[in-house]
């Protein structure tokens, strides 16, 4: 499960961008509470939005992501999303402010945007979003345990290594386009981010850090001059394809796979043993041996049950290992090759 939020202002955009049909398959609104047209989306949040004249701030809204993961999205009935927004905003402080819940459906997968009032009308001030992401990382603990959703590691073990390879790579690179295609190469796909970051990067199981903090000794401005021709996907659209690849691995079955590479078992594997009724059938045609010399004959000279099953799995396990590779060198492929039209255009623009 990911969850993520940021104050903002401008409820009226907001409302826009939640109501927006075309980039999604579905759009329900869930809940819309404590406003004065609980009926009308775009006319509460600009209701909660407003209050923010009321101080100097002019970031009157919280607004928050609830994802959960593949499958497990599909679990959660309407209750349980308004649960979730509760457990978040008890986190994040804002207990019986004025809310509004949005589901979006997008590719069979189905994700929240919750959005609260930060004005607070008894203390006539704005609720704090200080350390609002630890409060949303103990919001995922507890969702995770009261939905039984598969826990989140709290760390990436791996995120120093990123960090020494990202780092060692923008030092032997001297252009955007070599730095992008060999971080690709290694796993990393880098990405268009937003705002005060401009850059992210992508790993490959599709979670995003900001570029410029796996650059040891490296600035923001640094980054954007290296990398300002560069035509990048968003990280939104990055995520979304590392996911929907991973997801295709997962669905697929192994016996497709194992077909597919032609791991035919009477080729590749060793054979199964030999059944007594076929032993005692070859026994007939020798009536002078007796039966039970055959049987110890056939059983010493083929492997064990067990022997064969384990050397089946190790063999459909290579299988799917080969697969992902080839998988993953298709996809390097695909990006080399997108990265050379994107030089060859550069080097139009250029001349």
């Amino acid at each position: 499960m990911v969850i993520r939020g940021r104050p903002r202002g401008n409820g009226a955009q907001l409302a826009d961008y939640l109501l927006n049909e075309a980039d999604n398959d579905n759009v329900r609104v869930l809940e819309i509470r404590g406003t004065a047209q609980p009926n009308d989306l775009k006319a509460s949040l600009i209701e909660m939005s407003l209050t923010s004249e009321l101080t100097t701030s002019g970031k009157g809204l919280y607004h928050a992501q609830i994802n959960p993961a593949y499958g497990e999205d599909q679990r959660m009935r309407e209750e349980d999303w308004q649960q979730a927004a509760s457990i978040l905003e008890t986190e994040l402080k804002l207990e019986g402010q004025k809310r509004a819940i949005v589901l979006h459906e997008k590719n069979g997968r189905t994700h929240a945007h919750v959005v609260w009032e930060r004005y607070d009308h008894a203390k006539g001030k704005m609720v704090s979003d200080s350390f609002s992401r630890l409060a949303q990382d103990r919001a995922r603990k507890t969702m995770e345990q009261t939905f039984a959703h598969k826990q989140t590691p709290d760390r990436n073990v791996r995120r120093p290594e990123m960090k020494r390879a990202l780092t060692e790579l923008w030092g032997k690179t001297i252009s955007g386009a070599e730095f992008v295609k060999e971080s690709l190469l290694q796993g990393y796909i880098i990405a268009r981010g937003e705002l005060r970051r401009p850059f992210m990067v992508v790993d490959q199981q599709g979670r995003s850090f900001d570029l410029v903090r796996q650059l040891s000794g490296v600035r923001t401005r640094e980054v954007r001059e290296r990398l300002k021709r560069e035509e990048l996907k968003t990280e939104k659209q990055t995520i979304q394809e590392v996911r929907d690849w991973q997801k295709k691995q997962e669905q697929r079955q192994p016996e497709k796979i194992r077909i597919k590479y032609q791991l035919s078992p009477k080729a590749d594997l060793p054979k199964k043993l030999d059944t007594p009724s076929k032993v005692k059938s070859e026994h007939q045609e020798n009536e002078n041996e007796p039966l039970e010399s055959k049987v110890q004959e056939k059983t010493e000279s083929q492997a064990q049950p067990g022997d064969w099953v384990k050397k089946y799995e190790e063999a459909q396990e290579q299988a799917i290992e080969a697969h992902r590779e080839r998988e993953k060198e298709k996809m390097v492929r695909e990006m080399k090759q997108q990265l050379e039209r994107m030089r060859e255009r550069s080097r139009e623009r250029e001349r």
